[in-house]
């Protein structure tokens, strides 16, 4: 599961192998989810408002880059 990008203390991670719709996962404290590639909509778990707001930025201002992320480990 190697991680990404760490911003705001926001971890986020792809997993080798994964399935369903392109996506990513999320680490905040306690806080865990997942996160469609296409829109930045939260899938699964739970994240505070503010960091789902940061989360959605990052993946709709570098889509592309984790579009190749996702290729790259589940092809």
């Amino acid at each position: 599961m190697p991680r990404i990008a760490f911003f705001f203390g926001i971890s986020i991670y792809m997993y080798l192998d994964d399935h369903g719709v392109p996506h990513c996962h999320a680490i905040y404290g306690d806080y865990a989810g997942a996160f469609r590639l296409d829109d930045g909509e939260l899938l699964a778990g739970q994240m505070p408002p503010a960091q789902l707001k940061k989360i959605k930025a990052f993946i709709m201002g570098n889509q592309q880059e984790l579009m190749e992320h996702w290729h790259e480990l589940s092809g």
